[in-house]
């Protein structure tokens, strides 16, 4: 079951978006067809129908606390599922407790399938020092795994291993690499595209 709480300030833009139009329709007697069409296209795309600030997004299932989303702000359109989110900040749960940390600077969420793709500067930390940074992640609820195709680096401890494209588990217990694969291990464990500490 999925809640949003915590929406301490929301802006439906309707009398904006008006206000917004008339003088636009002022500034643009100047301009040509071409700039007309250019101004008013981005208007178009750019203006939420709806504004949340400070927002919490939580799931739990059968009582048991899965995540909780966190944003700093969140802009609906009501044409689409998904929400655009600025200063995401996501926290993962087992039965014992918080257990990984997701932030990035931006993210789309589906509040329909409670997907997440979280994009900029993107760091998932466990509680016991597991590190993983990229420039984006997907995170798919109904598997509750996180994969990308893109270049991540991976850290335990002095432990590091780089690739293109991975899968994981969001407390990075299970964590692969699918390609072009480095590492740098200063312990036994062997050195594969593959971490498995299930």
């Amino acid at each position: 079951m999925t809640h949003i709480i915590d929406m301490l300030f929301s802006t439906p833009l309707r009398p904006a978006a008006l206000a917004a139009a008339l003088i636009l329709c002022v500034g643009l007697a100047g301009c040509t067809d071409n700039e007309r069409v250019a101004a008013t296209g981005e208007l178009s795309a750019d203006l939420p129908d709806q504004e949340l600030f400070n927002t919490t997004i939580y799931d739990s299932k059968e009582g048991m606390r899965r995540w909780i989303l966190q944003s700093d702000r969140l802009a609906r359109y009501n044409d689409q599922d998904e929400a655009q989110l600025f200063g995401v900040h996501m926290d993962f749960y087992r039965a014992n407790g918080l257990f990984s940390t997701l932030t990035s600077l931006r993210g789309r969420a589906n509040l329909k399938t409670n997907d997440l793709f979280a994009w900029g500067e993107v760091v998932v930390v466990t509680r016991d020092g597991r590190r993983l940074e990229t420039e984006e992640l997907d995170y798919d609820d109904a598997t509750g795994l996180i994969s990308n195709e893109v270049f991540n680096r991976f850290t335990r401890g002095d432990n590091v291993m780089t690739g293109i494209g991975m899968e994981a588990t969001p407390e990075l217990d299970r964590f692969e690499l699918k390609q072009s694969v480095e590492a740098t291990i200063f312990d036994e464990e062997p050195v594969t595209g593959e971490i498995d500490r299930e």
